[in-house]
Formats: structure tokens, sequence, C-alpha cells
């Protein structure tokens, strides 16, 4: 989770040389991009997948609809950032 990425940053940091901390920034940076393309709705991903069913039914998809279904999925998400994060102050904890 985020606080296991910030400690496992944090040994990066203390106990490697600087390419070694930008190859960790990097291994991030790709993830994050990896991620955010997902076709999950509220990710970037997920327009795209409003705009592809958009092209594929030749019309516009309402906004309401969008607005439900992308909030629905920002609530699922926020929520599993949520446990893994509980999960990480747990693990430290133990």
């Amino acid at each position: 989770g985020p606080i296991g990425v910030v400690k496992s940053g944090a040994e990066v940091v203390s106990k490697s040389d600087f390419a070694a901390v930008v190859a960790f920034a990097a291994s991030i940076s790709v993830n994050l991009a990896v991620v955010n393309a997902l076709p999950l709705p509220a990710l970037d991903g997920g327009q795209l997948a409003f705009v592809l069913a958009e092209a594929a039914a030749g019309r516009r998809i309402d906004q309401r609809v969008q607005e439900g279904i992308n909030a629905g999925a920002l609530l699922i998400l926020l929520c599993f950032s949520f446990g893994t994060a509980v999960g990480d102050v747990t693990s430290i904890f133990r």
C-alpha cells in the first residue's frame, strides 16, 4: 500500500546511491501511469472507455449516468485505498 511504498522509498534513499533512488522513482511513475490507464471509471482509462463506448454507440452517454458510474467507482477506489493504508499501518505495529 501507499505507506509501505513510502517506507520502501525511505529505505532506498537511506541505503542506496542516486541511481537506485532515480530507478525507484521511475518505477513508481511507471506504475502510476499503468494503473491510471486501466479502464476503471474515475481514472483516465475510464474516461477513454466512455469515449470509445460513445463512438461505438454513435451517441453520447448521458452525463448523469457517467457521473453516477464515476462516483460509484471513486467510492470503491477510496475504500480500497483506505483499506490498504489501514493494512500498512497495522503491519508496521506488528
